[in-house]
């Protein structure tokens, strides 16, 4: 009994770290998605003065809620860890690969700022800690 409680623990655990990493995707994702660009660029703290086409803006609109539709993705793969845990596997291995583009444009644009930074660590860290950690879960669960 306590082992089924520790591994309920853990799995609560879980969601609720996944739960917070959820918050970038949907907090950004609907602030560029309804307030453009120069929405975006307040909240990680940019200078909001920005000069594009129009046809970047909407497509900077269009990609943001791509990255929003991850919230609901996600959490429907965490309602049953065990079904479609592929779903939730490319999503945590594409935020993983969004690191390295972050990690790119440093180098080739310059510093990101330290909420750039932060989220890249995130990417680049504690995605493939995410993925192990899921897999975890579900040896376990399989196990019971």
């Amino acid at each position: 009994m306590g082992d089924l409680k520790r591994a309920d623990a853990e799995l609560h655990a879980f969601r609720a770290v996944v739960g917070c990493v959820l918050l970038i995707p949907g907090v950004a994702g609907l602030v560029g998605a309804f307030g453009g660009i120069e929405a975006m660029a307040r909240l990680f703290g940019s200078d909001a003065e920005l000069v594009l086409a129009p046809l970047l803006r909407n497509n900077f609109r269009a990609i943001c809620v791509a990255f929003f539709s991850w919230v609901p993705l996600v959490i429907w793969s965490l309602a049953v860890p065990s079904q479609p845990a592929g779903a939730l596997r490319i999503v945590l291995a594409c935020a993983f690969l969004a690191g390295f583009a972050r990690l790119t444009g440093w180098l080739v644009e310059g510093h990101p700022g330290p909420i750039g930074v932060a989220i890249l660590s995130l990417e680049l860290v504690g995605m493939p800690l995410l993925l192990l950690w899921h897999a975890r879960l579900l040896r376990a669960m399989r196990a019971r």
